[in-house]
C-alpha cells in the first residue's frame, strides 16, 4: 500500500499569503472599475458629440441657418441626435447667434455663407485659441458643473448664442468633453462658393528713389469679380499721392477699387526709406453699396487685408 509521505500541505503562513495577495488583486480591479466606466462613457460621449455635429450641419445646410437652443422643431434639443450624454445630462449648445435669426427675420444664403468671421472663439490651453467658430457642444463629463468659463465673466450659461471666448482647459477636475466647428469647416460642409479671400504676396519688391517701380499682388479665394484697394497709412513712396491716401479705403464712395489682378505701376519719391502699404483685396459676395474695408466692422462679406513695407533705396 502506498503513502503519501512526501505530499504536504499547505501551512497557514502560506494560505495567509496567498489571501493577502487575492486580496491586493481584487482592490486593484475595484479601483480601476470607476475610470475605466469614466473612460468608456468619454468615449462614447466624444461620439455623440460628432453624431451632433453632423445632423446640425446637415440641418443647416438645408435652412441656411444654425438651430436655436430651444426644444421646438428649431431647437438643438430636436436637431440633435443624442441630446444628453452617456452620463445622462443635458449637452451644452453654444453658437454664434448671427446664424440662428429669430422671427420676423429669415435666414437667407448670406446668414452662413455671407459672413467671415464669428464673435465665438475656444481657448484650448493656455497659448491657443481657436477664432471663427461657429457652434460647440459640450458635455460637463462626470463633473457636477461646467468646467468650461467665459473669459469675460467666468460664468457659462445654459444652452443659447454666445459672443465671448470660451476657456475649455482646467486644472483639478475632469474638463468637459468638447467639440466644435469652425466657420471655414461649416461654409465648407454645407455648399457655400468663394473660398476665404487671402493675399497670397508676402512680401513687395524693393526699388530705387526717383525710379520706376512695378509690383504684382495676387489673391487666392473669393467669388469673382476680384477688386483691390491700397492704403499709405504714413508717408507715400511714391510720386503721384492722389491715388494711394490715408483711409481711402475706408469711404466706399470715394476710394478707388482696382480690378484684379492689381500691379502697382508707378514712380518712386526722391527720398529713401522704408515705406508701409495696407493693401485690401474684396470679392462680389456682397452689393458694391454695402462693402467697404475689411475693418473690424465690416467682417461680414470675403475680403483680407496685409500691411507690405516698400524699401526705397537710394540712388
Amino acid at each position: 500500500m502506498r503513502t503519501l509521505k512526501n505530499h504536504t500541505g499547505f501551512t497557514l503562513v502560506e494560505l495567509a499569503v496567498v489571501l493577502v495577495i487575492i486580496g491586493l488583486l481584487v482592490g486593484l480591479g475595484s479601483s480601476m472599475v470607476g475610470p475605466m466606466t469614466n473612460f468608456v462613457r468619454v468615449r462614447e460621449t466624444r461620439d455623440m458629440e460628432d453624431a451632433n455635429l453632423q445632423a446640425i450641419v446637415s440641418w443647416a445646410s438645408s435652412r441656411n441657418m444654425l438651430p436655436n437652443a430651444g426644444s421646438t422643431e428649431t431647437g438643438f434639443k430636436t436637431v440633435a441626435k443624442s441630446p444628453q450624454d452617456a452620463w445622462g445630462q443635458d449637452f451644452l449648445y453654444l453658437y454664434d447667434g448671427n446664424f440662428s435669426p429669430t422671427l420676423p427675420a429669415l435666414p437667407t444664403k448670406d446668414t452662413i455663407c455671407g459672413r467671415r468671421s464669428t464673435a465665438m472663439k475656444l481657448a484650448l490651453d493656455a497659448t491657443t485659441t481657436l477664432n471663427n467658430v461657429a457652434f460647440a457642444v459640450f458635455s460637463r463629463a462626470d463633473n457636477t458643473a461646467f468646467q468650461s468659463t467665459k473669459v469675460s465673466d467666468g460664468a457659462v450659461p445654459v444652452s443659447g448664442a454666445i459672443a465671448d471666448t470660451i476657456q475649455t482647459y482646467t486644472t483639478g477636475k475632469n474638463p468637459d468633453v468638447v467639440r466644435w466647428v469652425t466657420l471655414d469647416e461649416l461654409r465648407s460642409k454645407i455648399g457655400c462658393q468663394g473660398a476665404p479671400l487671402k493675399i497670397v504676396n508676402n512680401e513687395l519688391p524693393s526699388g530705387k528713389a526717383a525710379s520706376g517701380y512695378s509690383a504684382a499682388l495676387t489673391a487666392d479665394g473669393g467669388v469673382p469679380a476680384i477688386e483691390w484697394c491700397v492704403e499709405t497709412p504714413t508717408s507715400n513712396p511714391f510720386t503721384d499721392s492722389a491715388l494711394f491716401s490715408p483711409n481711402a479705403c475706408n469711404d466706399p464712395t470715394n476710394s478707388t477699387w482696382l480690378p484684379d489682378p492689381l500691379t502697382i505701376s508707378k514712380t518712386l519719391s526722391n527720398t529713401a526709406g522704408s515705406y508701409k502699404l495696407i493693401v485690401y483685396v474684396r470679392d462680389s459676395s456682397h452689393g458694391a453699396a454695402t462693402r467697404t474695408k475689411c475693418d473690424a466692422a465690416n467682417l461680414n462679406y470675403n475680403c483680407a487685408q496685409k500691411t507690405f513695407v516698400i524699401t526705397v533705396n537710394s540712388q
